[in-house]
């Protein structure tokens, strides 16, 4: 029985292993050349594009600001967006401008 537990568990860690990159998403605004890469649809051609982009631009404030670097359009960018994500946002771009709004109902109220 051990054995056969062996033969499946080594197997199924190798999987698990392999998968293990895809689960994780890759910050567009902090990941290097080599964790660029990691995304599947991202060479070595294309994450330099994108360090470049940030290194002439700056950050990325959205996933759409991706278009804007050579070599990604529309339907690349959206089949690459669930796997990357953006840090370093503006605090309001985050929140959206509901945010910045003051909350409803009366203050000091008892």
């Amino acid at each position: 029985m051990p054995t056969l537990l062996r033969r499946l568990f080594l197997p199924l860690l190798a999987l698990w292993a392999l998968c293990l990159p895809a689960w994780a998403l890759v910050d567009l605004n902090t990941a290097d050349e080599q964790q660029l890469r990691t995304v599947r649809g991202i060479g070595p051609v294309k994450a330099r594009a994108i360090l470049a982009y940030r290194t002439k631009y700056g950050s990325f404030h959205s996933l759409a600001d991706l278009r804007k670097v050579k070599g990604f359009g529309a339907k690349t960018v959206a089949r690459l967006a669930p796997a990357l994500s953006i840090s370093d946002r503006p605090a309001g771009a985050a929140a959206g401008p509901a945010a910045a709004a003051p909350p409803a109902g009366p203050r000091g109220r008892r």
